[in-house]
């Protein structure tokens, strides 16, 4: 088990200065396994055509689906964890394989822009993914100059996006904040492993990072924005929707399955984050199937 991101050392393409893949996998279901939870020194640009799961970018842990479309900065750590089949195209590039003159010049302005930015990671909602995705296609498809100008058009694209959104509090040096990725994964493997409990044993977590619990706590609120309550309060409720999704569990058993230690608590908390009851959460999830 490794809590610290692996670098990995991309294999470049040969005559191409754009590299460009197909992955497939059939899962990846533990961000522990060596060189899953990982950072490299190349830009990452990622669709995903198939398969839903858990994100992991820096400080910040999400839900992706079909269509997911980010931008990953140099050396930031990030992961997809899943148990389903994955299909993604990844596009990977260096910032100066041009030289610094060429990123400097007044036209890439908004790329430059846009590539600072994504060091803390940059999500794009539908309306600039299905625009990127034939671009995408396009630049795996292609080689040679055709490969370089479909590349450019994608960058404009994103660059002049109003649907950017930073995932990540991630923006510091490269050594500074490996080491705090490496304490906020170990905090988020803890909930994800113990959020059933109702009594997470923040004293067994302390000790774990070897900091007090005062120090855990402004840690975890001054990288994720967040409480530590919240953090765990937010994967009780996301786990809850899957049981609601695809189980027949009653809701007072998924409840106390997710941790919660009474039925109103549950309730309460649900509504707050997904502006609906458990109970119509399901409703609408089996009302949106049976039309598909």
């Amino acid at each position: 088990m490794t809590g610290r991101p692996t670098i990995e050392m991309l294999t470049e393409d040969p005559g191409q200065s754009i590299l460009c893949r197909r992955i497939v996998r059939a899962k990846r279901p533990d961000i522990h396994n060596e060189g899953v939870w990982h950072y490299h020194p190349d830009f990452e640009i990622t669709y995903t055509l198939k398969s839903s799961g858990k994100r992991f970018v820096g400080y910040n842990i999400s839900d992706y689906t079909e269509s997911d479309f980010v931008l990953i900065g140099e050396n930031l750590p990030h992961s997809w964890i899943t148990n389903q089949y994955t299909e993604q195209i990844v596009v990977n590039f260096k910032r100066d394989m041009f030289g610094d003159a060429f990123w400097n010049a007044p036209e890439m302005k908004k790329i430059e822009e846009l590539l600072d930015k994504s060091q803390q990671g940059i999500f794009f909602n539908s309306e600039t993914s299905s625009k990127a995705l034939p671009l995408m296609f396009m630049i795996e498809r292609e080689n040679g100059f055709n490969r370089l100008l479909h590349f450019f058009r994608l960058l404009d694209l994103l660059a002049n996006s109003e649907t950017q959104e930073v995932i990540t509090h991630f923006h510091h040096e490269v050594k500074d904040s490996l080491k705090a990725s490496n304490r906020i994964e170990r905090i988020y493997s803890y909930i994800l492993q113990n959020y059933q409990s109702n009594d997470i044993s923040f004293t067994e977590l302390s000790k774990e990072l070897n900091m007090n619990k005062s120090s855990v706590c402004k840690f975890v609120k001054k990288v994720t924005k967040k409480t530590f309550s919240e953090i765990v309060i937010e994967t009780r409720v996301s786990e809850a929707c899957k049981l609601l999704a695809v189980s027949d569990m009653y809701i007072s058993e998924i409840c106390f399955a997710c941790g919660f230690n009474n039925l109103s608590n549950f309730n309460r908390s649900f509504k707050k984050i997904m502006h609906t009851t458990p109970k119509e959460y399901r409703n609408i999830y089996r009302s949106s199937k049976k039309e598909d």
